[in-house]
């Protein structure tokens, strides 16, 4: 009863299924570019955390021998130490503009992520959609086996001719290198799915399937006010308007120094302050210019991604809709030839009304429709998932 009890157990964990909402659950938990982000956003903070730091103290000492010439030699020494300070208003501008620049880089990084989640959900429909293939040609193939193997039987006893033997068999033959075909299919699919997961595996686990995104003409879009895109832009040119405002002032820094200075039979203490005179180089002047047209740059970007993002969503969504109707209408003549066509040619030719080329041309007919429908399936995830990623769209 024990060994009994077990044997159901491993066969229940190798069977086990995993659903589209779990593998996403576990990339957002498990996922190197999770990791990446989270380290990056550290990183950031330290390098924005280290431009308000204030510079080190410089220590300077200078030593001489100098010679009298009544007296001979003596030394003379001085030391002294020195702080250079950045002008508060510039040292703000250049935190905010490294900072908008950090958000900019990890937005982007989020979008990355958000392409890779479309991306596994594509997968994962294409997957699902080659098991289903797989299945329904493992059903054909069994049925064409049995199917021959009755033949063979009839031909043994004179009931029906080597043509009609050798057909079914040449149709026998193409059906196993066609369901092959599909397994390799439904194979590569898998290894796609699981190289996008990357570290997250489950080798042992079935896809769940029942949980597929249903076929719509129109898609409901949930979109996000202002993309990733748009955002990242928006941040350049927060940034850039900060690079700016560091150019334009007065000065850029002061510094402030103290020294003991001793020389010969003089003892001096030395207290310096310095600026330098932006007026004296056009060097900021052209740092101003380069900001004002970066700005410029990336508002003409924005301009243009928000028409791009306009045509490019008219062209998927129509071609998404184009896409639902040809699946209607194949669904349509599949159903007819399933339950109205290829029942009565099967009865017909079971009744030796027709021949066994009309009754296997039926039955290739029928596999055609259904493979030119799964691809029209596979092109409309594809253009779903292409949607859903150009519009970034959050679920």
């Amino acid at each position: 009863m024990r060994v009994l009890f077990l044997f159901t157990f491993a066969i229940s964990v190798y069977a086990s299924t995993i659903s589209l909402e779990d593998i996403l659950l576990r990339v957002k938990n498990e996922h190197p570019v999770v990791k990446s982000i989270d380290a990056s956003k550290e990183s950031y903070s330290a390098k924005n955390s280290a431009l308000s730091s204030r510079r080190a103290v410089e220590f300077f000492v200078e030593g001489a021998k100098a010679k009298q010439n009544s007296q001979g030699h003596k030394s003379e020494f001085s030391i002294g130490f020195e702080q250079t300070f950045v002008n508060p208003s510039v040292l703000e501008s250049r935190i905010n503009a490294a900072s908008y620049r950090s958000d900019a880089q990890l937005l982007k990084l989020k979008q990355d992520f958000l392409l890779l989640e479309n991306n596994i959900r594509f997968f994962y429909h294409l997957n699902c959609l080659d098991k289903k293939s797989v299945q329904e040609y493992e059903a054909l193939y069994s049925s064409f086996e049995k199917l021959y193997a009755k033949k063979e039987k009839a031909y043994k006893y004179g009931e029906i001719s080597k043509k009609e033997l050798l057909q079914l068999s040449l149709d026998l033959k193409r059906l196993k290198m066609e369901f092959d075909d599909y397994k390799r299919e439904e194979k590569i699919s898998r290894n796609t799915l699981q190289s996008k997961l990357q570290l997250i595996s489950f080798d042992k686990e079935e896809l769940l399937c029942d949980d597929m995104y249903k076929l719509t003409e129109k898609v409901a879009t949930n979109v996000l006010k202002t993309t990733y895109e748009e955002r990242i832009i928006e941040k350049n040119i927060k940034s850039v308007e900060s690079d700016y405002k560091s150019f334009d002032a007065l000065f850029e820094n002061y510094s402030l120094s103290a020294s003991y200075q001793n020389e010969i039979d003089t003892d001096r203490v030395m207290v310096g302050f310095s600026i330098p005179l932006n007026f004296t180089t056009t060097y900021n002047e052209r740092k101003r210019a380069e900001a004002l047209h970066k700005k410029s740059a990336f508002v003409y970007e924005k301009e243009a991604l928000k028409l791009k993002k306009l045509f490019e969503r008219e062209a998927l969504e129509k071609a998404l809709a184009q896409n639902f109707k040809k699946i209607e209408t194949l669904s349509s003549i599949l159903n007819q030839y399933e339950n109205d066509l290829v029942p009565l040619i099967e009865r017909e030719y079971r009744l030796g009304e027709d021949s066994v080329t009309e009754f296997l041309l039926s039955q290739r007919q029928i596999w055609l429709i259904k493979k030119e429908l799964n691809q029209y399936n596979k092109s409309y995830y594809r253009y779903l998932f292409d949607l859903y990623s150009y519009l970034e769209i959050k679920e």
